[in-house]
């Protein structure tokens, strides 16, 4: 495989692909925009009919697709920095283009802003506000992307689609989710995320791993039972699908098993600390690494 002139990672999903509640400090925010690595801010790429895509060089805010929620410690964030850095340093890189789609509180399910039945809302603003139909919005993003980059005579190569998401969708009982065809829904979202793209990129589902939360909302277990559906579910895609894989956050660092909120959650017991997004960022950037070796 011909090495790229531009690596484009997507980001899509919920409030663990916003980075919620994890704020970084003044000094650690991208505020001046990075020299390698670019994103679509909100101003003007929120849209379902732009003809073309608005590339600006990364900054930690106005970048995400989706909701108003700047400064965080999401992944892309954490990415972004590593990439900067690597490049900074002399590492023979291509240029990162990011692009983060994603709402707090949203599945994919049945009223959900990620359902694929949801009809064209736009609404922006912050959680609570906000109000976009996030597939729509994906697609008309990704059919833009091969265009993009030829008109910037640049070859490019999609790092990975990271689905950050379906946590909201463990509110309905696992048999309900099972008559809701979760996987069939899952299916259609990437279906059509490959028609918009006119390719079959790596798509990487992230493992749900919040059961002390869960058991604390349902003590019951049926929302971990739910959360245990939903993983079954990211397994199977993996199964069946060559470019599908799962990323099982349980492998960093800082995760203890026996300790509540396993060493890997904010007091929430929902929301990743931001070492983990930074050491998930890590490995995003490692394993591309890899891809170019092997290509």
């Amino acid at each position: 495989m011909k090495r790229p002139d531009a690596a484009v990672f997507i980001l899509l999903g919920q409030s663990n692909a916003v980075g919620y509640a994890t704020l970084m400090p003044e000094n650690e925010r991208i505020v001046k925009p990075l020299k390698n690595v670019f994103g679509l801010n909100r101003d003007p790429n929120l849209s379902y009919d732009i003809p073309e895509l608005v590339w600006t060089g990364y900054t930690g805010d106005g970048t995400i697709l989706g909701e108003e929620n700047d400064h965080t410690y999401s992944v892309s964030n954490c990415l972004a920095r590593q990439w900067q850095d690597a490049k900074d340093a002399g590492e023979d890189l291509p240029d990162l283009y990011v692009i983060n789609i994603s709402i707090g509180a949203e599945g994919v399910t049945k009223n959900y802003m990620w359902s694929p039945d949801r009809e064209k809302i736009l609404v922006p603003g912050k959680l609570g506000t906000v109000k976009v139909s996030l597939y729509p919005l994906a697609l008309h993003i990704f059919s833009l992307i091969q265009k993009s980059f030829e008109k910037m005579n640049k070859s490019y190569r999609i790092a990975g689609i990271h689905w950050r998401g379906g946590e909201q969708d463990f509110t309905l009982k696992s048999s309900a989710l099972k008559r809701a065809g979760l996987k069939k829904i899952y299916e259609r979202l990437f279906s059509g995320f490959y028609e918009s793209l006119g390719l079959i990129p790596p798509v990487v589902l992230h493992r749900i791993v919040c059961p002390d939360r869960a058991l604390e909302l349902d003590p019951t277990g049926g929302m971990l039972d739910s959360l245990q559906y939903i993983n079954k579910v990211f397994d199977s895609l993996a199964r069946d699908n060559a470019n599908v894989s799962v990323f099982d956050v349980r492998n960093a660092p800082q995760f203890v098993p026996d300790q509540r909120g396993s060493g890997l959650f904010i007091k929430d017991l929902v929301h990743y600390r931001p070492e983990v997004n930074i050491w998930v960022a890590s490995q995003i950037l490692e394993d591309f690494r890899a891809s170019l070796g092997a290509g």
